[in-house]
């Protein structure tokens, strides 16, 4: 299959995946203008000419050329959302983007399309890349600002790109992730009427408030079918999508890095590249686009050597001792730790002698690490650490001899982040400085190089308050935004490539930072530090939507640290049963544990990893809604479809109603599948609870379902599916 087609002739530019097509042309005017975006098409005369695109009875001939754009420039008599807007010497404020040339490129077996723009008046050029996978459905942008001149150019807004939707004769959803701390990946909708609806984030984070994410329908897709237009930003800072519906109904999404506060000064000779922004049309729902985004993170943006391999069983430190932790009482919980099965041992905050000095509390550690490490491995462990680079404390040393590296604002109050549930007080430290990024990746290095670690769990518990830079000239101020996020990917790029096995999590006060960049080197991600299962099953689902369901991470699923959230009392297994969809940690008193307690978690220690494999590498099918359910259900099922599980989750079954039988999906469906159920419920009453099941056939699977029983609050069942002989 040919994925890029070029007309030269008439400027035609057609973009093939498997099931979808994207198209452009250079309009008579110069101007890019947007065809197609939709089902695939494989004769290029078959899409429409720019006039169509451009004609209507109420637009002006100027008006019209401008309409549509792939990158449209602010000026002339565009009067949307603009992917660029830039002051030129002498005054000028306006550009008008033109098409000047264009090329392919090949990097790894992968095609890649350019378009160069130029601004007629001025040395501006704008590269607009366009990148194509030959196994996904995701096609990449992004841009490269060059400025060719002798003059410094400012850039105001500089968006990545700006996708175009074909005319629909229903109004166009738009659903998002929104949420605060707590509260992530919160599936919210609503219909694009004539308006420019705004989601962004201003936090210097891609979160909590919103992740860079996109989903248009026409109003009626569902889980599992009709066609779904989606993107994803790959951006860990402020970002900015605005979803629009003009006066002639066009609906355009343009996004990127965020204009508020934003400018650049692009030096001569100098190049500004944009993050990319990846996007797809699925035609099964939103499963399918979940399942898209899926399939393009496991090949070609996750790290190869964490992806690879299963997720470890953790147990993590924080939920049980909180910084109150010591040599006496690591070594004691990590015996309890290794019996139970965890694979991981992860000391949380309180090892360090302050933020800013990560090295080991004297007082808490007077022998250092090396004698818990040694046990930990002993005990047949690894061994992992958390680490909040991004903040100094007052008291620290690095403050005393580095104020100056703080972030803040002249003769203003330095901001300072004042927790009483850790009894320190630090400010956010200026990454957007070269020393300042050198002087956490050598820590962070030989952090690694000494302990031996095998994770390094980030975490970052406050956002930008004081954005201040005043060591830089006034017109480089306002870049703090884009070079702190720029320094924060170097580090971790440097420390991925130098230690590929190192597991990286990604945790910013939870979710702060759910975004595809931050996957690149970051293998495991915190969903939130809401760890309540009742709220995981709701959040999970928009979690999913976006990040692999491996990913989801955290410190402390079985736990009982989870109370404070809502003051509810969770049974360990429901805990348990909905972490292995993810990660799976404990977090747990081990030491104040009963003997019947510690058994049980070794159980589920020993379910997770002899089924982990299924949801970690297998595809993923939300079966049943929690937002539409007393239940939720979720269904993995592995590439080669040998096996399947399906989680059925109950949180509140009332009257004895029946859960309706459960059709699954993805199976092969001429194989004929062994059942295996976990978690049977002993006390039947009247009816016997559903504890045996004979083989199906795959199609009976799929269009009869299967019967899972739930009583009361917090039931629980995994299905395990094998395939047997045909």
């Amino acid at each position: 299959m040919e994925q890029i087609i070029i007309d030269n002739t008439n400027l035609r530019f057609l973009i093939n995946t498997t099931g979808s097509s994207y198209a452009f042309q250079v309009n008579n005017a110069g101007f890019l203008t947007h065809l197609h975006w939709g089902g695939r098409i494989d004769r290029m005369e078959d899409l429409p000419n720019t006039r169509e695109i451009m004609c209507h009875r109420h637009y002006s001939p100027r008006r019209g050329e401008v309409a549509c754009q792939e990158y449209p420039g602010w000026g002339g008599e565009f009067y949307g959302e603009p992917a660029l807007k830039a002051d030129f010497p002498g005054g000028v404020r306006c550009s008008l983007l033109k098409y000047k040339k264009h090329f392919m490129e090949i990097k790894e077996e992968v095609e890649e399309l350019v378009v160069v723009l130029e601004d007629g008046g001025y040395p501006l050029e704008v590269h607009l890349h366009y990148r194509v996978y030959a196994d996904t459905e995701i096609i990449e942008r992004w841009a490269e600002i060059i400025n060719h001149g002798t003059d410094a150019i400012k850039l105001n807004s500089a968006m990545s790109a700006c996708f175009n939707l074909p005319l629909v004769d229903h109004d166009y959803r738009l659903s998002h992730l929104a949420g605060r701390w707590g509260k992530e990946h919160t599936i919210e909708r609503q219909s694009v009427n004539q308006s420019k609806i705004i989601l962004e984030s201003r936090t210097g984070l891609s979160g909590p408030f919103a992740a860079p994410f996109f989903a248009l329908d026409e109003g009626f897709a569902t889980e599992h079918s009709g066609r779904v237009w989606f993107g994803a930003l790959h951006w860990s800072g402020n970002w900015k999508m605005a979803v629009e519906r003009d006066g002639y109904d066009r609906v355009s999404v343009c996004g990127g890095i965020n204009d508020f506060d934003f400018s650049w000064p692009l030096n001569p000779q100098e190049t500004f590249t944009t993050p990319v922004f990846c996007a797809g049309i699925s035609s099964e729902g939103f499963g399918g686009a979940s399942r898209m985004l899926h399939t393009y993170q496991r090949k070609h943006i996750l790290p190869p050597e964490i992806i690879k391999k299963p997720m470890p069983l953790i147990f993590n430190s924080w939920s049980s001792m909180g910084i109150k932790v010591n040599e006496a009482k690591i070594l004691d919980v990590a015996k309890k730790a290794a019996k139970v099965g965890a694979e991981m041992f992860v000391i949380d905050d309180g090892w360090q002698a302050a933020l800013g000095d990560w090295w080991p509390d004297t007082a808490k550690f007077p022998c250092g690490l090396k004698p818990v490490i040694e046990q930990v491995k002993a005990l047949g462990m690894d061994f992992g650490l958390w680490v909040e680079i991004e903040s100094f404390e007052i008291n620290s040393q690095l403050y005393r001899e580095h104020p100056d590296w703080g972030m803040s604002f002249p003769g203003r109050d330095i901001y300072r982040n004042v927790r009483d549930d850790v009894n320190r007080t630090s400010m956010m430290l200026n990454l957007a400085r070269e020393d300042v990024r050198e002087y956490l990746y050598t820590s962070m290095r030989e952090l690694i190089v000494n302990t031996g670690i095998k994770y390094l769990k980030l975490d970052m518990n406050c956002y930008f308050t004081n954005p201040g830079w005043d060591a830089a000239p006034p017109e480089e101020r306002q870049t703090i935004w884009v070079r702190y996020v720029q320094n924060l990917y170097s580090i971790f790029d440097r420390l991925n490539r130098e230690f590929p096995d190192v597991l990286l999590e990604n945790c910013a006060a939870g979710a702060g930072r759910s975004d595809l960049a931050m996957s690149r080197c970051f293998g495991r991600m915190n969903r939130s530090d809401n760890q309540d299962t009742l709220d995981i099953l709701r959040m999970h689902e928009g979690y999913t939507w976006l990040h692999l369901s491996r990913m989801a991470g955290g410190a402390c699923h079985i736990s009982d640290a989870v109370y404070h959230i809502n003051l509810r009392k969770i049974p360990m297994k429901f805990q348990a049963y909905t972490g292995m969809m993810g990660s799976l940690a404990i977090g747990k008193n081990l030491p104040s544990c009963t003997a019947e307690e510690l058994e049980e978690i070794r159980s589920y220690a020993e379910l997770y990893k002899k089924l982990r494999h299924i949801p970690q590498f297998g595809e993923m099918y939300r079966v049943a809604s929690h937002y539409d359910h007393p239940y939720a259900a979720f269904e993995f099922v592995s590439a080669d479809k040998q096996e399947a599980l399906l989680f059925v989750l109950g949180h509140s079954i009332q009257f004895a109603d029946k859960v309706p039988a459960l059709r699954m999906r993805g199976l092969d469906p001429d194989a004929v599948y062994t059942i295996e159920c976990h978690g049977n419920n002993p006390q039947g009453g009247y009816t016997a609870s559903i504890n045996e099941y004979q083989p199906m056939s795959g199609r009976g699977l799929m269009e009869l379902g299967v019967r899972v029983e739930l009583l009361g609050d917090y039931d629980a069942r995994i299905l395990h599916f094998k395939r047997g002989a045909k």
